[in-house]
């Protein structure tokens, strides 16, 4: 298999949950969705068009990295509302200081080469799910590998529920007390959408697991150790 692996930094990143609305509560690392909507930008493709592109090429998707911390962001807002204006509040939640390697991999070393030519110049800013969230690529590597058995997993998301599978693990144990702990935590989230015009409803969803702190697994499950980060694709 080919693989895309892209190292970005943004200084602030907010990736929440379509369905929510005064609460933005963020995912801990860009989605899936969110990450077909990247190559989108980078090609220069709409939402629908960029999600028929993944199809399309077989590309899966698998993403790793970690934040500095994170923090609320509370809005004041005014809205009309059967022609009365009405105060309202917004909180959206930011992760701070992420670095996180993209993986996008396929079949065809062609389709990887378009990928990795496409992020080298890409059409549209590329943002951590919030506009004001610029991407700053670090680094572009294309890679030839094969998925190997993973036996531990840490600041990763994973296709699937794993709570079947996992135990935290013993290094938890060695962590100063002033360091916030991240156990692993299963959120079903959209994986495609349907479009009708200006508006898209989610078509198909299916549950993942975002792991923090390391924790080993009962059994393995195939990924990719790039750059000292481990990555399962979806």
């Amino acid at each position: 298999m080919f693989l895309v692996a892209l190292e970005m930094y943004a200084e602030t990143a907010s990736f929440r949950v379509s369905e929510t609305h005064t609460f933005h509560k963020t995912l801990a690392l860009p989605p899936y969705t969110t990450c077909v909507g990247i190559l989108g930008a980078t090609l220069g493709l709409d939402m629908e068009t960029a999600q028929s592109y993944v199809k399309e090429n077989g590309i899966s998707i698998g993403v790793a990295g970690h934040d500095r911390g994170e923090f609320r962001d509370l809005w004041k807002y005014r809205k009309v509302k059967s022609k009365e204006t009405i105060s309202d509040v917004l909180i959206r939640e930011y992760r701070v200081d992420l670095t996180c390697l993209i993986v996008y991999g396929t079949q065809a070393k062609e389709s990887a080469d378009v990928i990795a030519d496409g992020f080298s110049d890409p059409v549209y800013a590329l943002t951590a799910g919030h506009s004001d969230s610029l991407i700053h690529l670090r680094n572009i590597e294309v890679l030839e590998a094969d998925p190997r058995p993973l036996q531990t997993l840490e600041n990763c998301w994973v296709p699937g529920d794993l709570a079947p599978l996992y135990q935290p693990d013993e290094a938890i144990l060695a962590l100063p007390i002033t360091q916030k702990i991240r156990p692993p935590a299963i959120t079903h989230l959209p994986v495609s959408f349907s479009f009708f015009g200006d508006k898209r409803t989610v078509q198909a969803r299916e549950p993942f697991t975002f792991v923090g702190n390391q924790i080993g697994l009962s059994e393995p499950v195939d990924g990719f150790l790039i750059n000292d980060h481990k990555v399962v694709l979806r």
